[in-house]
């Protein structure tokens, strides 16, 4: 998926199947580098498709003070017109505030008063699944692969 902006409008792109699903045949590399570039695949769609629309639309929601300081040249830079709203949110109450809320967060976490399982648990899941098969996957191959699996 793209990141492209033309006439300072974000457009939007139809989702697409995993571009690097198949770059390596799953016989030619290992099997962790494969699952990797993948995984960083499907993280760049999400962010391409799902996050990029939402900053774009606050930035069209703020489009004047957003584009204000940001050079005719460059109106159409991503990096460039991310940089200058984030200037912007910076500056507002809920980034302020989760700034604190951080501070908040790593002082309830050094003292074990927080719970981490309430957090992203859905993704948490997720994560422990695919981990797990992945041990498990490697696990059956153990008495071929020896101490290589790490």
């Amino acid at each position: 998926m793209d990141m492209l902006k033309w006439t300072t409008q974000h457009l939007v792109k139809r989702p697409t199947p995993c571009s690097l699903s198949g770059v390596h045949p799953d016989w030619a590399m290992h099997p962790s580098l494969i699952a990797g570039l993948e995984g960083l695949d499907a993280y760049n769609s999400w962010v391409c498709e799902v996050l990029m629309p939402i900053a774009f639309q606050w930035i069209e929601e703020h489009k004047s003070d957003v584009y204000k300081d940001v050079p005719d040249d460059l109106k159409d830079d991503v990096g460039v017109v991310i940089a200058s709203a984030f200037e912007i949110v910076k500056t507002l109450d809920s980034y302020k505030n989760g700034l604190q809320k951080a501070k908040d967060f790593d002082e309830a976490l050094a003292s074990e008063k927080l719970n981490l399982r309430t957090i992203n648990p859905v993704w948490t899941a997720i994560t422990e699944n695919v981990r797990e098969h992945t041990k498990r996957s490697f696990g059956a191959k153990a008495e071929v692969l020896k101490d290589t699996i790490r």
